[in-house]
């Protein structure tokens, strides 16, 4: 039986996300246990210690977003400038808002640590939980974008 080399490259992109993905799991996994050894106080670890698998895991996701945004500026700015165009991303939506929520998600998480390890600053809730808050409204933009263009393109498609 003969493989298409289309096929072949579908089954290693499936092997290369299931990789990324058990190192995720794998990454979480460790936080949770630090996680449970640190509240059980059973280690007097340092709170950033304890989130440092999060950010591994942070890492892992940002570096492909890096990957795609440089190969969509490149192949748009081969495109556009063979028709003499300025370039533009593929969906600066998309990679505005990604971006937006990891850093709002990492200085969630260095605010937890800083308000668990140096209570004596006073970090208010107010404070920890802004950078989630904002998260969340990236995502309701995204959400709506999503739904608008999908909207947009129904309709150009029925007319």
């Amino acid at each position: 039986a003969v493989v298409s080399t289309q096929s072949t490259g579908r089954i290693q992109d499936i092997m290369k996300l299931k990789t990324c993905v058990s190192h995720i799991v794998l990454m979480q996994q460790i936080f949770l246990i630090l996680l449970c050894i640190k509240v059980d106080k059973e280690r007097a670890w340092n709170w950033f210690l304890v989130f440092t698998p999060v950010w591994i895991t942070d890492i892992l996701l940002l570096i492909p977003l890096i990957y795609e945004t440089v190969l969509i500026f490149r192949s748009r700015n081969e495109d556009q400038n063979a028709r003499g165009e300025s370039p533009k991303p593929k969906s600066p939506v998309f990679v505005a808002l990604y971006c937006l929520l990891l850093l709002c998600k990492a200085s969630a998480e260095i605010l937890i640590c800083l308000k668990n390890e140096h209570q004596e600053y006073g970090i208010s809730a107010y404070y920890v939980f802004l950078p989630i808050s904002l998260s969340f409204l990236g995502l309701l933009i995204g959400s709506i974008n999503i739904t608008v263009n999908s909207l947009n393109c129904r309709r150009r498609s029925t007319n």
